[in-house]
Parts: C-alpha cells; sequence; structure tokens
C-alpha cells in the first residue's frame, strides 16, 4: 500500500502525482493500493477535484477535512508517503517530493515480493 499526503495547492505532491499513477497503473492488478489523502483542512476541495480529474487519477482520493489523519501519521511536510507491507507495518517514509517513479517502483516492487 501506498498512502499519499498532498494538497493541490503543493508543486511536488502536483509533480509525482503522474509517478503516482503510473506505479498503480502498472502494480494495481498485482495488489497496489494506492490511498491519497488530501489536506482538505488546508486546501479547496474543489481545486483538489479538479486536479484529480484533470490527472485521471483512478485510486482512492479521500479528504481529510478536520487534519486528524495528517496528525494520526504526524505528517509535518507536503507531500509525504507511507510505504506498507503486506502485515500493515510502515516500511519507508518519504518525506517531500517529488518522489522520481522509479523510487515508487522500487519500494512497491520490494513490497510486492513478501509473501503474505
Amino acid at each position: 500500500m501506498l498512502i499519499n499526503f498532498w494538497a493541490s495547492w503543493c508543486p511536488a505532491c502536483k509533480a509525482e502525482m503522474p509517478a503516482i499513477r503510473a506505479a498503480y497503473q502498472a502494480y494495481g492488478d498485482q495488489g497496489l493500493v494506492v490511498l491519497a489523502i488530501n489536506a482538505t483542512d488546508q486546501d479547496e476541495a474543489n481545486a483538489a477535484r479538479q486536479f484529480a480529474r484533470t490527472e485521471g487519477l483512478s485510486f482512492p482520493l479521500l479528504a481529510d477535512v478536520s487534519g486528524a489523519t495528517f496528525q494520526l501519521y504526524q505528517v509535518q511536510a507536503l507531500p509525504t508517503s507511507f510505504f506498507v507491507d503486506r502485515q500493515g507495518k510502515i516500511a519507508w517514509v518519504v518525506v517531500g517530493g517529488p518522489m522520481a517513479e522509479a523510487l515508487i517502483r522500487s519500494h512497491v516492487e520490494a513490497l510486492l515480493k513478501e509473501t503474505p
């Protein structure tokens, strides 16, 4: 699983979304789950929806209206991404960005190689 915290006003967040989308398209049928959590308490919901439509994002986009999820994950900067293994443990955290597609793919491939 890849959990990505983002906002539509964040240039690095916007820059890495095509790489996240490509990884989801490449590995989604192998079990990759992507959850993109928008900083809705700091963002405009309409701007976030428009960005998702423009980018053709097909993975789940969640809205953190209160900021509680950001607090739970202790997100201090955008973007922040968590790569979670099959047991639900955080394997890698990437703070800042944009993440390169090669980095995303290498983390995802390592996670997919794990046996359930």
